[in-house]
């Protein structure tokens, strides 16, 4: 039987931290621009010796007052300067065809830049200034990370579209395009839940190992919270039930600390603790968990909400697999009506609630009414899922299986 999890959470964004640049005293920094004339000779090794001294003495000014967790990347950084001064030859030849890598560079931004910039900076290079090429580099990086951003919200929307017209596949495709192309907490959690949709476990497992990473680098433990939860769902659906029942057991543990037992948000947790320690046979346990969860949500969204309906399916295939098929039947029912005023009877985890009570009617020895419940859940998924995903092959094995 087949269990749906459905996550609804607002997004708070955080800036990313940038790394200190190097401070050049302006004493070097007027020793080394180039002269007035654009076109002035190419660096020599006497010139190259004294621009990486200078540099070397500013970093060694920087290390003194640097805090002890940047001392290490300093001392490297002047070692290396250092070997630099002691083979001069060498170190010149490879800043050269550094220049010269640049100045292609430079050369091909000519048409948005423009000529003369890029020729001020190409003379600046031979004369071993990087700061004017930086400054193009900086604003060019700017630009297209504008017109990035543009292409993955772009992507986003296409995602939500196809979200709306249930095509999870799609949804999946455009999600991953966007976290790709400018990871944030909503596009990885997407890609990672309509991948699962999708029937890619794989890839929803790689997605949500992201999302953790990201939670825990940039967003609130709330948040991380929701990426161990999501995490876990894909765990869990690759077979990795210890590993899943952790991440879903800290992730409670949080939740305990930061909005309470009563939450909404906290059932939600709980219920998927309990899809993991249903899956490992658990059941008895399972059940007085799916219980606590109703418990929750019924003091807090009430009994027509589709997350509801979620624990009432949950609880009926714990109920149903402990052998109380009439309960388990009762259950099914109440959450398919649920299901049917608020998904529609379109949407495949409506078809999957038709398959759960199809499935016990079967257990119970009345195939003849649970035959046309299958086929409807077998037409959903056909119309709505990818023809390779599992649920349409599992519903497919079971009208097989009819008498």
């Amino acid at each position: 039987m087949v269990a749906i999890v459905v996550f609804v959470w607002t997004i708070v964004k955080k800036p990313f931290s940038k790394p200190k640049p190097t401070q050049l005293a302006s004493d070097t920094i007027d020793q080394i621009k180039p002269p007035q004339a654009k076109d002035g000779p190419a660096l020599t090794v006497p010139e190259f010796i004294r621009l990486r001294r200078e540099l070397k003495a500013d970093l060694e000014a920087e290390l003194a007052e640097a805090a002890e967790a940047e001392k290490s990347q300093l001392r490297a950084r002047i070692a290396e300067l250092e070997k630099q001064i002691a083979n001069p030859d060498e170190a010149l030849a490879e800043a050269q065809k550094r220049i010269k890598d640049l100045e292609a560079i430079l050369d091909r931004e000519a048409n948005q830049i423009g000529a003369d910039r890029i020729a001020e900076a190409k003379a600046a290079l031979e004369q071993g200034d990087y700061s004017l090429a930086d400054e193009i580099f900086a604003e060019i990086e700017a630009k297209n990370e504008l017109a990035v951003q543009e292409t993955a919200r772009a992507a986003y929307g296409r995602g939500e579209v196809a979200e709306a017209e249930v095509r999870w596949g799609d949804a999946a495709g455009f999600y991953e395009r966007s976290a790709e192309l400018h990871p944030s907490f909503e596009a990885l959690q997407k890609a990672s839940d309509y991948c699962e949709r999708a029937g890619r476990y794989e890839a929803a497992l790689a997605w949500s190992a992201r999302l953790v990473g990201f939670a825990k680098q940039h967003e609130s433990q709330e948040r991380y919270s929701i990426a161990l939860n999501e995490h876990a769902v894909n765990s869990k659906s690759l077979g990795r039930y210890e590993e899943a029942e952790g991440l879903y057991r800290e992730a409670l543990e949080i939740d305990r600390a930061t909005i309470g037992e009563g939450h909404s948000n906290y059932a939600t947790s709980l219920n998927n603790l309990a899809l993991v320690v249903e899956a490992q046979g658990r059941y008895a346990e399972a059940d007085g968990l799916y219980r606590e969860v109703l418990a929750i949500d019924r003091a807090t969204i009430g009994e027509r909400h589709q997350t509801y309906a979620i624990g009432l399916n949950n609880l009926a295939v714990v109920v149903q697999a402990q052998g109380r098929y009439a309960e388990a039947e009762r259950l099914y029912r109440e959450a398919l009506e649920i299901g049917r005023a608020t998904l529609g009877e379109g949407h495949p985890d409506y078809a999957t609630r038709l398959n759960n009570l199809a499935g016990v009617l079967v257990k119970q020895g009345k195939p003849e009414v649970a035959r046309p419940l299958f086929e409807q859940a077998l037409e959903i998924f056909r119309t709505t899922l990818p023809p390779d995903h599992p649920h349409i092959g599992a519903v497919e094995g079971h009208i097989a299986n009819l008498p």
